[in-house]
């Protein structure tokens, strides 16, 4: 056997062992990483605020009103157009109360609390002025 197909056998034999070495450990490195990939689920419990049934019912009056549902009235002929008129002019506005529906600042949670009652005068000032107003 001449030298250089001696050397040319060894290449080839060494090519495919470290073909075939490469390939087990690419393949077990893949399998780490889903393993390591796959997602975990955590589950979260979250605190819920009782709201009192008064502050439920004074909130649904506050919203809904105390009116009876009036009789619908044709103002256009397009059907649609028409259903949206009559749900807007049922509405009442609370213009006259001067509140805004919602949850009363005792019920919510202290850090929302915190939020809903913060002052927020030097927060507005600060964005003038870099506004430049």
């Amino acid at each position: 056997m001449k030298a250089k197909t001696f050397e040319n056998l060894i290449r080839k034999v060494v090519r495919e062992e470290i073909d075939y070495s490469l390939r087990r450990e690419i393949k077990s490195l893949k399998e780490d990483l889903r393993d390591e990939l796959k997602p975990t689920i955590v589950e979260h419990t979250e605190k819920q605020v009782e709201v009192p049934q008064a502050t439920k019912n004074s909130l649904r009056e506050k919203i809904m009103g105390n009116a009876p549902i009036k009789k619908p009235v044709n103002f256009t002929k397009n059907s649609a157009l028409n259903d949206l008129l009559n749900e807007t002019a049922q509405g009442s506005t609370n213009l006259e109360t001067g509140n805004t529906p919602g949850i009363p600042v005792e019920a919510m949670p202290a850090p929302v609390q915190n939020v809903v009652n913060r002052d927020y005068r030097a927060l507005m000032k600060a964005i003038d002025k870099k506004k430049g107003r």
